[in-house]
């Protein structure tokens, strides 16, 4: 998760906090009109750093939002008297913010450079709306003649013509953003924004609807820069169509890079040196013949910076943060849950006429299952014969073809995956699937959130102990305890695959799919894993995929056996190995003694 800043990013965001507050004392009318420039373009690019290096999402359209609030200002200002800043200022988070929900709604079902495309393609669209109409001015823009005041039951307040009273408020309006979005990033709303950015699979297979919280981000992130858009126009008095233009997006996002993603005080210190830097460009009384193409001279300086330190200035500051010992720390023993939770509330899944096609492939083909609670079934086959895509289907994964699937009686038939998660069933995949940026606890931690979900839930008070409880529970469980403060990157590969299932247990899934869970591990590890597999089934369903037949034939109660789709055999270990069809599949692939050995 996001790690607090250090003593030194402290200390120097301190200085520049006590720097800014003495400019109107030593700085002149220019210095005072340029740091405010910087100041409300720290706030617009702050607001970016929340989509960019919290959620993941690289939106090349945020100016659409910037100059969507410029623009409210004028629509609720007057010739005649000022507008009061109390509602001019939310009304241009509002627009910008109800601009950004539509926005977002389809835009964010894209991903990657689709969404890239797709935001781009808005803001143009905004651009074109003022330049090509008569709205505000048309192509020429328009003027805000009177600036706006802070008055309450008529009284003024602050008057914004002032340029120091001006300046005094955005200062405190970055400070009020940079706590706001730190608190909201620290807060279990913010802790899957994380998740979604790292590993957005494994969030919605643990139950959260991914869409709504990018959604949700896409919105917060679209008044913020309403907002910097609002104070802009306030110092210009002028807006423009030019406000909109992609250009302004891009330099918010080198902005972003040059002070470090997803750390949000880094773009602070990006904003002021990508500012100052220009500034110092431009004037020729500092560069001399430089100035000419000034442009060309960022852009070199640009490129070394990112090239010198690629976590950008903020990651300069920070060091290197020490890495995990490589000694992994012996684990714990597996099975040490108290008898009391072993409840038998595994979950019954069952199937009837399931199939897939893919095109003319059909790679399940009308499976019919029933499978009992509180039991370990295997799934076993031939590479090719359907496993996965079968486990995809009953996961929500994948859509069925036709068929039905019920999870305790109830049809989860075409259910998207996060709404089958919710209902209790937890799902493993065939390559480790966990938050490696995460350590282990807080990987549990995550885990343990889905099962209260709410999107809107900014307190960590709330359900707190309840989830710290579970995942301290899940940890142990699977001998992982000593291991919590690890980074899950810095995890064996047989510790991940632990980390994955006890992700699963404190999710709170009674029906546990895992794909191929001893895939590369030891034999030690197994025999771990296997024993967890065991102890499992007392109060969870599990249904075990996996290729190492002395295992699964060792563990499992019941055993599905798929070949080329279709279902070829289900029953007990002992009657699957006496199986003459089971046999017969099998001949040549592993070897006959390999699946009718005891």
């Amino acid at each position: 998760m996001l790690n607090r800043p250090r003593p030194l990013v402290l200390v120097v965001l301190a200085l520049l906090l006590v720097a800014g507050l003495l400019v109107p004392v030593f700085g002149g009318t220019y210095a005072v009109k340029l740091t405010t420039r910087i100041i409300i373009f720290a706030i617009f690019v702050l607001s970016l750093d929340l989509l960019i290096g919290i959620t993941g999402l690289v939106s090349f359209g945020h100016a659409a939002f910037f100059g969507l609030g410029a623009y409210a200002l004028y629509f609720v200002s007057s010739d005649a008297e000022p507008s009061n800043a109390l509602i001019a200022f939310p009304a241009g988070m509002l627009l910008a913010g109800f601009a950004a929900l539509a926005i977002g709604a389809v835009s964010v079902l894209t991903r990657g450079f689709y969404f890239i495309m797709v935001t781009l393609a808005f803001a143009q669209m905004m651009f074109s709306l003022f330049f090509d109409t008569d709205i505000a001015g048309g192509s020429d823009g328009a003027y805000i003649y009177i600036k706006p005041v802070v008055s309450l039951a008529g009284f003024t307040l602050l008057d914004l013509e002032d340029r120091n009273v001006f300046f005094y408020l955005c200062l405190a309006l970055l400070v009020a953003v940079y706590v706001v979005l730190l608190a909201l990033t620290r807060s279990p709303f913010g802790r899957v924004l994380q998740g979604i950015r790292w590993n957005e699979g494994r969030l919605s297979a643990l139950g959260f609807n991914t869409y709504v919280y990018k959604l949700m981000s896409f919105v917060i992130a679209g008044a913020f820069g309403g907002l910097a858009g609002v104070l802009y126009a306030t110092i210009d008095g002028f807006v423009a169509p030019e406000l909109f233009n992609w250009h302004q997006s891009g330099i918010a996002i080198m902005m972003v890079v040059l002070g470090g993603v997803g750390t949000l005080f880094g773009p602070i210190l990006g904003t002021l040196s990508f500012s100052l830097v220009e500034e110092i460009l431009k004037t020729e009384s500092y560069v001399g013949p430089i100035a000419a193409n000034w442009s060309l001279a960022l852009g070199v300086l640009l490129i070394a910076a990112v090239l010198g330190a690629p976590r950008g200035i903020a990651g300069w500051l920070e060091g290197k943060r020490a890495a995990a010992p490589a000694e992994t720390a012996p684990p714990l023993p597996v099975a040490r849950r108290t008898r009391e939770r072993h409840t038998g509330t595994g979950k019954t899944i069952e199937t009837e006429g399931l199939s897939r096609a893919f095109g003319g492939l059909i790679a399940v083909d009308d499976v019919t299952l029933q499978l009992a609670p509180n039991k370990v079934h295997g799934i076993i086959g031939p590479n090719g014969a359907g496993k996965t895509t079968l486990i995809n289907l009953l996961s929500g994964a994948l859509r069925a073809t036709s068929g039905t699937i019920k999870l305790d009686g109830d049809d989860i038939t075409g259910l998207p995956q996060h709404a089958v998660a919710r209902r209790g069933l937890g799902r493993s995949y065939q390559r480790t699937n966990i938050i490696l940026p995460f350590t282990t606890r807080e990987n549990c931690l995550i885990a343990a959130q889905a099962r209260h979900p709410e999107a809107l839930r900014f307190s960590t008070r709330r359900y707190a102990k309840e989830e710290e409880a579970q995942a301290a529970y899940a940890l142990d469980a699977v001998g992982l305890s000593a291991r919590a403060d690890t980074m899950a990157s810095h995890l064996s590969h047989g510790e991940q695959r632990q980390l994955e299932i006890a992700m699963l247990m404190a999710s709170g899934a009674k029906l546990l799919i895992l794909d191929e869970p001893l895939g590369g591990m030891g034999p030690e590890e197994t025999g771990r894993v296997t024993a967890l597999l065991r102890d499992l089934s007392a109060d969870h369903t599990v249904i075990l995929v996996e290729h190492d037949m002395d295992a699964i034939f060792a563990v499992a109660d019941t055993l599905t056996v798929l070949v080329e789709g279709r279902l070829l055999a289900h029953g007990s270990p002992q009657d699957i190995r006496r199986d003459p069809a089971v046999r017969q599949a099998y001949l040549g692939r592993f070897g006959e003694s390999e699946v009718v050995a005891s």
